[in-house]
């Protein structure tokens, strides 16, 4: 059985609920911005409280202003060490699944050199973490898949696979998300479930949107069947998005 996750983004009393009355997990969003934590150091035991009857799968590592494979290495160290908080974070939740960011724009750097910087600095980064934590790259800006698939591939480590975020895909991309699906396949470990209307990245539910969701959750069961889902719509949508789960037999 799959597993599925809601993304909380700081709702956390709301989709604490949400939770516990679908029997879902949790992927914590609170600590993606690190100045959060160094103003409220009670937060860990605060989070760990809200969800006590819900396990925490996941949390969404820092992410802003960072870039991995940055030509300027003062860039990639405050990568490695917003980074190395996320683990820590990830640990002191008992959660070992993290969903970061790369930072790459398009058009700002020659991709295989990009690739090039993005291994010397993962394999440098999981030389001294557990076996069991995972990283997953989100796509974000890129037009096409390739890049993403590219760093996965040439890092090849199990630590490290791809977040799909289908929303992402669809407003940002010039590649289908049914593209970016059949190209990535076992490559993708979390998807980020959300639907828009090709401009913006709305995060609305399931049925809003240009987003064919029973051809999407197909393709990611036929392609990355052991992918977690993650609902990342706003949190006005995402009850409908999860009984649109049920409904569909995606959910028991």
């Amino acid at each position: 059985m799959k597993e599925i996750v809601l993304c909380d983004d700081g709702e956390y009393l709301r989709v604490a609920k949400l939770c516990e009355k679908f029997n879902v997990n949790v992927n914590i969003d609170a600590f993606n911005d690190p100045e959060f934590f160094n103003n409220n150091p009670n937060e860990i035991e605060k989070q760990l409280k809200i969800y006590k009857n819900t396990k925490v799968s996941s949390i969404h590592g820092t992410f802003t202003d960072l870039c991995f494979g940055s030509k300027d290495s003062l860039i990639r160290e405050v990568a490695k060490k917003r980074f190395e908080y996320s683990y820590e974070i990830s640990r002191k939740l008992g959660c070992k699944h993290i969903v970061l960011h790369h930072g790459y724009v398009p058009g700002t750097s020659y991709p295989p050199n990009w690739v090039k910087r993005s291994k010397i600095f993962w394999d440098d980064f999981l030389r001294d973490k557990d076996e069991e934590t995972v990283f997953h790259i989100e796509n974000l800006l890129e037009h096409t898949p390739d890049l993403i698939s590219e760093i996965v591939s040439t890092v090849d480590d199990k630590r490290l696979n791809i977040c799909l975020d289908v929303g992402h895909a669809n407003c940002n991309s010039k590649t289908s998300v049914l593209e970016w699906i059949k190209k990535l396949n076992k490559q993708i470990g979390f998807v980020h479930l959300h639907n828009n209307y090709g401009e913006q990245d709305e995060h609305s539910g399931f049925e809003k949107g240009t987003i064919d969701f029973l051809e999407i959750c197909n393709a990611l069961e036929d392609y990355a069947p052991n992918a977690i889902w993650g609902i990342e719509t706003n949190i006005d949508d995402m009850e409908d998005s999860i009984k649109w789960l049920i409904e569909n037999k995606y959910l028991n």
